[in-house]
């Protein structure tokens, strides 16, 4: 960044009061932004605030490199302005539905582009190709312009200005004598900085280089605050009743204190059907024969109320009636509003939403359905049924933490066939499968409920029996080794009756962790095999 080094010129004061000013009414649109064109405006003016504050900042820094920083800071405002002229505009004339976000940041597109071109200028010179010290003085340069500075500085934003006005001259032509006073007024008022501006571009400027805009800007900003105290700019935004009442696609009535109809249009007629053929002074209730329910609810003077009734056209359709009263400048009754809308899409969408619904959550169903499945199986050994590897090493954690905080016993049973390669060698590997099956059917079956029993690898089997100290355990394996070695197990015509050796450890006498219990549950279940195998072995 180059160093700056500041003087206060006559041009510069000028463009602060610019900004100023554009502040000032920027934060009274703001109070007012609730109403069409608050927010827009606001908008506006603080773009007008952010090119007045360049301006006056680069007439006041002597040397060029700290003017083209200021005058690259000025885009922010000079191509914005534009499109928020022609945004205020349309939301003025109600046209807010061409507003959507798409439409948005199409407007914006070129003076973004246009914003980065100047940014990066000194790579490609596209907006200012030279910069002179101008004769005037007073730290005014003279820029030569190139090709993007008369697209988007130029060419998109006077376009886009020509809109905005005219739609504004269009509203001030439309609307009745008390509200065109004001929209003549923002016309003048956004035309003066551009009259300006369109000076500079064009060299014709009193002083060369000298842009008359912030100045200009300083005027419309006064015009602007005048507008909105004077004229109550932004709260008297009207709507032409042509517009609005009769072409609008919601029914409408007016009722007077006596439930008389005052004034209707074309969409009530329409809604109401062929039957409803009314006039005005006609009584309410005579309108409304094909709907009892209806015509007691105007009966009873509600203060506010909305309802849905079914339309008797043979198509399924719906109209929903809202009422609302009228008051008198001194808050008393006269009268009901009634508004009347077609809400047979509404209705037939929200059937057909509950209908994807419904079918969402049944799918749904299935995917947690599936997905219990599958977890299922991602936790169960595929032959025997019981839990594999993967979960007993996820459960035995949990529950050594469990018996920490519970301060009590838990015992582990390391379970491997005997002699197991010799059933596969004799009789096959599916024979030795039908083995660990009838296993594997037996140990849920002869531990407790509470119990864990998993598959913790080829022919050995793990069970985890949390609160249970060495003594019962070692009591429990005797029975599941005794009882496993009477159990019956037939293949095709072989008697496959086979024995288990087990070791036995707890916690936290042979270990405090998983790794520790099983190596030593491990041990002494080879120890078991040493012996003899057909046993149950602890570790000392």
């Amino acid at each position: 960044m180059p160093e700056m080094i500041f003087q206060i010129t006559p041009y510069a004061v000028i463009c602060s009061l610019g900004a100023v000013t554009a502040v000032v009414v920027a934060i009274v649109a703001w109070l007012r932004r609730d109403t069409s064109g608050g927010k827009s405006l606001t908008a506006l003016m603080i773009a007008a605030a952010i090119w007045a504050t360049g301006a006056a900042m680069e007439y006041a820094t002597i040397g060029i490199p700290g003017q083209i920083l200021w005058s690259k800071f000025q885009y922010f405002g000079t191509v914005t302005c534009p499109v928020l002229l022609l945004i205020f505009a349309l939301e003025y004339n109600h046209m807010s539905v061409w507003l959507t976000r798409r439409n948005i940041l199409f407007l914006f597109c070129i003076p973004l582009i246009t914003i980065v071109l100047a940014l990066t200028n000194e790579w490609h010179m596209l907006i200012w190709t030279s910069y002179t010290p101008s004769p005037a003085g007073n730290n005014i340069t003279i820029y030569g312009h190139g090709i993007g500075f008369w697209i988007g500085a130029v060419g998109y934003s006077y376009l886009v200005m020509l809109a905005g006005t005219i739609l504004l001259i269009r509203g001030a032509l439309l609307m009745p004598s008390p509200y065109r006073k004001q929209v003549i007024l923002v016309v003048f008022a956004a035309l003066l900085p551009w009259t300006a501006n369109f000076i500079y571009v064009f060299g014709l400027s009193p002083a060369p280089g000298l842009e008359l805009t912030p100045l200009f800007i300083v005027i419309a900003g006064g015009i602007f605050t005048w507008a909105i105290f004077q004229f109550k700019l932004l709260d008297l935004v009207p709507i032409a009743r042509d517009t609005l009442i009769e072409t609008m696609e919601d029914g409408m009535l007016v009722l007077d204190t006596q439930n008389r109809v005052v004034d209707a249009n074309p969409a009530a007629r329409r809604l109401l059907g062929k039957n409803a053929q009314f006039k005005i002074g006609q009584y309410v209730g005579e309108i409304f024969n094909e709907w009892p329910e209806a015509r007691t609810l105007f009966m009873q003077n509600n203060p506010e109320l909305k309802t849905e009734y079914p339309i008797e056209d043979g198509a399924g359709g719906f109209i929903e009636i809202s009422l609302s009263p009228v008051h008198d400048g001194q808050g008393h009754m006269n009268g009901q509003f009634i508004v009347m809308r077609d809400i047979t899409d509404r209705i037939h969408l929200d059937n057909e939403m509950r209908s994807v619904n419904d079918a969402l959550r049944l799918k749904l169903t299935e995917i947690e359905s599936l997905q219990a499945h599958l977890h299922e199986l991602a936790i169960r050994d595929s032959l025997t049924g019981l839990f594999n590897r993967r979960y007993l090493d996820e459960i035995l954690d949990r529950e050594l933490a469990r018996a920490r905080r519970g301060n009590y016993e838990i015992s582990l049973m390391l379970i491997d066939l005997d002699h197991f390669k010799q059933f596969n060698d004799t009789y096959g590997h599916k024979a030795g499968d039908q083995v660990l099956i009838s296993l594997g059917k037996y140990l849920p079956q002869g531990v407790r409920e509470g119990d864990i029993v998993c598959r913790y690898g080829g022919e050995e089997f793990l069970v985890i029996l949390p609160g249970v100290n060495l003594d019962d355990g070692i009591k429990r394996a005797e029975k599941i080794c005794k009882d496993f070695s009477n159990l019956p197990v037939t293949y095709d015509s072989y008697d496959l009756n086979g024995t288990i050796s087990i070791g036995v450890s707890v916690y936290p006498t042979h270990g405090k962790t998983a790794d520790d219990l099983i190596r030593s549950a491990d041990a002494a279940m080879y120890v078991a095999k040493q012996n003899g195998r057909n046993r149950v072995c602890a570790q000392v």
